[in-house]
This record gives C-alpha cells, sequence and structure tokens, in this order.
C-alpha cells in the first residue's frame, strides 16, 4: 500500500521519506534533514520533530496493518536537532486498552543522546490487510 504522507510517504514530492522500518515490536528510521526544515537557523523546526515522532509512533501499529489516527500528542524537546546531523527515530508500544493505542518515541544523535520524546495516543479504527 502506497501512501502520501508527508514524514513516510514515498509519493509526496515534497515529503520528509524517511524510510520507517519495523523490526521486533518497534519501529526506527534513520535521517539526516537540510536547512528546507529549520525554523531557527541550523536548527530543525520543532513542528517536524513532532511529525516524525507522530509518524515513527503510529508506525507501530500501521506496520502491522492497522489503520490509526492520532488523538493526542506530547512532545518533550531536551537538546536542538541540527540541519545535516545524523538522527535516529525510534517508537514502542507502551499499552492498548480496548481502541486506543499508546506509545513512546524518541530522537537521539551519533552518540545515543536523546534529543526529543514523544507520547502518542491513537485510536485504532481497524485493520487494512
Amino acid at each position: 500500500m502506497s501512501f502520501n504522507c508527508f514524514v513516510c510517504g514515498r509519493e509526496n514530492p515534497k515529503g520528509l521519506k524517511l524510510n520507517i522500518q519495523l523490526k521486533d515490536g518497534f519501529t526506527y528510521a534513520e535521517f539526516s534533514l537540510d536547512k528546507d526544515y529549520e525554523g531557527y537557523p541550523g536548527i530543525i523546526h520543532g513542528g517536524i520533530i513532532a511529525a516524525i515522532l507522530d509518524d515513527i509512533m503510529a508506525n507501530v501499529k500501521f506496520l502491522e496493518g492497522y489503520i490509526l489516527y492520532t488523538v493526542e500528542l506530547d512532545i518533550r524537546y531536551l537538546k536542538h536537532c541540527l540541519v545535516d546531523q545524523r538522527l535516529f527515530a525510534y517508537g514502542y508500544q507502551k499499552d492498548i486498552k480496548h481502541n486506543i493505542f499508546y506509545a513512546y518515541g524518541e530522537i537521539k544523535d551519533e552518540s545515543g543522546e536523546i534529543k526529543a520524546t514523544g507520547f502518542g495516543k491513537y485510536f485504532i479504527k481497524g485493520v487494512y490487510k
């Protein structure tokens, strides 16, 4: 299935095209963004970081075949994510209650320092597979 998703869609010419992978129940993606995505000079815009965290968390279930929608998103910016910096995003399942999926995500640099974290709450609508 292909999507025009801004974060992970391969068909979106203006998107980030992150290659989000699912392995052993968690998601991950490696990325580096240029100055087209900066807020303050040299720093990736916080909204872009939030979008990446939202997608990396939702894909924990989406890549298993579920359709889900973001209900709540809580982002903590701990350190600046810099333009052209090699970064890694991770998403983890925390819980599922009824049709609500709870997830945790983080973005780290090459040294393992956590740059931003996210907690997400998603409504599971159904399955697409």
